[in-house]
C-alpha cells in the first residue's frame, strides 16, 4: 500500500482521469494502476483486454502481458485521500491517565487506543490469560475510519453486539433479540415476518448494490459535465455569429446614406443586447449545472464514505434512503440551455431589406410552471386580463386569479360561465341558465353592472365569448350563429356559419376579422364579418377536437384540443406550424379554453382546474 501511495504523483493529481473514457477518478468506483504508473478504470481495462487479448497501456503503449487485470493495484481510496487536504487531529492513548502519549495501535476487541507501553502490557496479558487472540490495527488505519471499528451494541441488550439484520425492514439485532415478530408497521414492509441474515453478510450484499448505483451516478456526473462544456461551446458560437452579423451590418452601412447609418447603429445596439442576454442566460445555466454537479458529486462522496468508512449497521439502516436519493439524482432531468429570442430588421434606402434573425420565434416545448385544482369547480373558460391576473369562468363561479400563484384574488358565485373577455369598463362573462345565455358586464371588482345581451339556447355546452375595443361576439353553436354587439351592449347583427359542423371557440382580432374553431369539423376558420353574411379567408384542417383559441403578441394562433391533450400553433396565414404537449396533459380528461401572455400558456381543464406552462425555445442561432 505504501508503494502504491508513492506512485500517486503530483502530475497524476493535476490530471486525474481514466486514459480510456476520461472519467474523473474521484467518481470511479474501481480505479486500477498499471506497472507503468498510468491509471484506468477496471471496466475500460477489461473491455480493452477482451478486444485485443493483451494488456497494453493506452497512454504509453507499453505491453504488460505478464500481468493479470484483476491483480492490478486498486487506487480508489488512495485518490480520494489525495483530494482531502485537511489534516486529521492526532489520537492519544486511552489508557494513559492524562492522554499525554500518542497511540500507535487500536484493539478492535477491547475498543482501546494504546501507546507502545500499554500495547506491551496488553499483549502480555493476552498471552497469559486469553484463549483467543485480539484483533489489532495500526492507529493510522483506525484514523481513516474510526466509526467502522466501533463495536455496536443493542439498545435493548447493552452488553451484546449487533450480529443480525432483517432483509425486509433493515433493522439490526443482537443474538438475544426476539426476531420471530413481524416487521414494524411504520416500515414499508410492515406486516411481514423478519427475514434474518448475518449482519456482515447482508452488509456485503448491500455494498454491492450501492456500488452498482454509484456507477450510474458517475455516468450522470459525466453527462452533466458534457452539458456544461457544450454550453460554453454554444456561447462561443454566439460570439462568432455576433461578430459576423456586426461585420455584415457595417458593410451595408458603408453603402448607404447617413440615415441608414443611424438605423444600423440601433441594430448594433440590439445585437449587443442579444449578446448580453445570452451571456446572462449562459452564466445562469452554467451556474445551475455547477450546483447540480456539486450536489451529485457530494452524494457520490457521501455514499463512498458509507461504503468504506461506516459501520455495517449504518449501511443497513441508511440503504433505502441512500438508494432513493441516488435514483432521484440519476433520473434528474437536465435540459439544454434556452437562449432568448430577438429579431431585428433594418431597411435600406434602395428598398433592400437586411434581416438578422437570431432564432425562429416558435416554442420548442412546454415546461410546467404550476397547476391549481379548483375544489367543487369545473373550469370552462380563461382569459389574461392583466400582466399578473387571469379571469377564470367555472360552472358555479367567476374568479380573478393571481397568474403568478393561481390563487384566488376575487371570487363571486354565479350560474355556469361559458366564456369570459376583457371590456374597457371591466369584464364580460357569458352565463347560461334556464335555456338562455346572458352576457353580463362586471366591474373590475366583479360587481354586477348591467345585462349586456342575451339569446336562447337548449344547452350550456360549447359556447364562448370574445371582445375587442370595438365589439363583442358571442357564439351560439346550436344555431351556428355569431351574435355581434357594440361596446355599449347594443345588438348589431347575427351571421350564420354554414360551413361549420359544430362551432365552439371564437376569438376577435383587432382588424375586425374573427377566428372560429369547429369542434366536429376538426378545423379553424378565419372570417371577415358583415351584417347578414361572412367571407371565409382561410381554413386550417386536420385538428383534433379544437375548442378555445387565442393569439400572442406576434400574431401566432394557439388552439386547445378538447381530447387530444395538445396545443396547436397556427400562422396568421392559416398554416399549422407546430403541436405542443406535455406529460402533465396526459393526466387531463378535457381542455376547454386557452390564453397566452408573455410566453406563458394557461389552460382551463374542467375538473382538473387550471394548468400553466412556460413556452421554451430551442438553443439555436440561425
Amino acid at each position: 500500500m505504501t508503494t502504491s501511495m508513492n506512485r500517486v504523483t503530483a502530475e497524476k493529481r493535476a490530471d486525474k482521469c481514466c486514459g480510456y473514457c476520461f472519467e474523473k477518478v474521484e467518481y470511479i468506483v474501481d480505479l486500477r494502476e498499471l506497472p507503468c504508473s498510468h491509471i484506468f478504470c477496471l471496466q475500460c481495462l477489461q473491455a480493452d483486454f477482451e478486444k485485443n487479448k493483451i494488456l497494453e497501456c493506452h497512454t504509453c503503449k507499453k505491453n504488460h502481458g505478464d500481468v493479470e487485470v484483476e491483480d492490478l493495484v486498486k487506487l480508489g481510496s488512495i485518490i480520494l485521500s489525495v483530494e482531502d487536504d485537511s489534516e486529521s487531529p492526532p489520537i492519544y492513548c486511552d489508557v494513559c491517565k492524562d492522554n499525554e502519549k500518542l497511540a500507535i495501535t487500536f484493539c478492535v476487541d477491547c475498543e482501546k487506543k494504546m501507546c507502545r507501553r500499554h500495547e506491551e502490557y496488553h499483549d502480555e496479558y493476552q498471552n497469559a490469560f486469553s484463549r483467543t487472540q485480539h484483533k489489532k490495527i495500526s492507529a493510522e488505519e483506525y484514523k481513516k475510519s474510526p466509526d467502522r471499528y466501533t463495536v455496536r451494541t443493542c439498545y435493548k441488550h447493552n452488553d451484546e453486539e449487533l450480529q443480525k439484520a432483517c432483509r425486509n425492514c433493515h433493522k439490526t439485532f443482537c443474538n438475544s433479540c426476539n426476531t420471530d415478530k413481524k416487521c414494524s408497521s411504520s416500515a414499508k414492509t410492515g406486516g411481514k415476518n423478519h427475514e434474518i441474515e448475518e449482519l456482515p453478510e447482508y452488509s456485503k450484499k448491500l455494498k454491492i448494490e450501492l456500488s452498482k448505483l454509484m456507477n450510474l451516478l458517475s455516468a450522470k456526473i459525466s453527462s452533466v459535465y458534457e452539458l456544461e462544456q457544450a454550453a460554453a461551446t454554444d456561447l462561443g458560437n454566439v460570439e462568432d455569429k455576433v461578430t459576423a452579423m456586426n461585420d455584415k451590418v457595417d458593410s451595408v452601412v458603408a453603402e448607404q446614406i447617413e440615415t441608414i447609418k443611424q438605423r444600423a447603429e440601433a441594430l448594433k445596439t440590439m445585437i449587443h443586447l442579444y449578446r448580453i442576454d445570452n451571456d446572462t442566460v449562459a452564466t445562469e445555466y452554467r451556474s445551475e449545472l455547477t450546483k447540480t454537479k456539486g450536489y451529485i458529486g457530494q452524494l457520490w462522496k457521501t455514499t463512498h464514505q458509507l461504503l468504506t468508512q461506516r459501520h455495517d449497521s449504518d449501511i443497513v439502516t441508511q440503504y433505502r434512503s441512500t438508494k432513493e436519493e441516488i435514483t432521484s439524482a440519476v433520473n434528474l432531468q437536465v435540459g439544454l440551455c434556452q437562449f432568448p429570442t430577438r429579431k431585428m430588421l433594418v431597411k435600406a434606402v434602395e428598398h433592400r431589406d437586411v434581416e438578422v434573425q437570431l432564432r425562429e420565434a416558435l416554442p420548442f416545448y412546454l415546461d410546467l410552471i404550476m397547476k391549481e385544482k379548483k375544489e367543487n369547480g369545473h373550469c370552462t373558460s380563461i382569459s389574461s386580463i392583466a400582466n399578473t391576473e387571469l379571469l377564470c369562468g367555472q360552472d358555479n363561479a367567476l374568479e380573478i386569479l393571481d397568474s403568478s400563484t393561481l390563487k384566488s384574488k376575487i371570487k363571486v358565485s354565479s350560474t355556469s360561465v361559458n366564456g369570459v373577455a376583457k371590456h374597457k369598463q371591466g369584464y364580460l362573462a357569458l352565463h347560461w341558465e334556464n335555456e338562455k345565455n346572458y352576457i353580463i358586464l362586471y366591474s373590475p371588482e366583479l360587481v354586477f353592472m348591467k345585462l349586456f345581451g342575451e339569446f336562447y339556447r337548449a344547452t350550456d355546452k360549447y359556447s364562448q365569448l370574445s371582445a375587442t375595443k370595438t365589439q363583442a361576439i358571442a357564439m351560439n353553436p346550436d344555431e351556428k350563429l355569431l351574435n355581434v354587439y357594440n361596446t355599449k351592449g347594443e345588438f348589431q347583427f347575427s351571421t350564420k356559419l354554414l360551413e361549420c359542423k359544430r362551432p365552439w371557440g371564437v376569438h376577435s382580432l383587432p382588424d375586425g376579422t374573427v377566428l372560429v374553431s369547429d369542434f366536429v369539423g376538426g378545423c379553424v376558420r378565419k372570417y371577415r364579418l358583415a351584417e347578414g353574411n361572412q367571407h371565409s379567408l382561410w381554413m386550417c384542417a386536420d385538428l383534433v377536437a379544437p375548442v378555445g383559441l387565442t393569439t400572442d403578441a406576434a400574431g401566432f394562433i394557439y388552439v386547445a384540443s378538447f381530447s387530444a391533450k395538445r396545443i396547436y400553433i397556427i400562422s396568421q396565414q392559416g398554416k399549422k406550424m407546430k403541436e405542443l404537449t406535455h406529460p402533465e396533459l396526459q393526466e387531463v380528461k378535457e381542455i376547454y379554453d386557452i390564453t397566452v401572455d408573455n410566453e406563458v400558456v394557461s389552460l382551463a381543464c374542467g375538473v382538473y382546474g387550471v394548468l400553466q406552462f412556460r413556452m421554451m425555445y430551442e438553443a439555436l442561432v440561425r
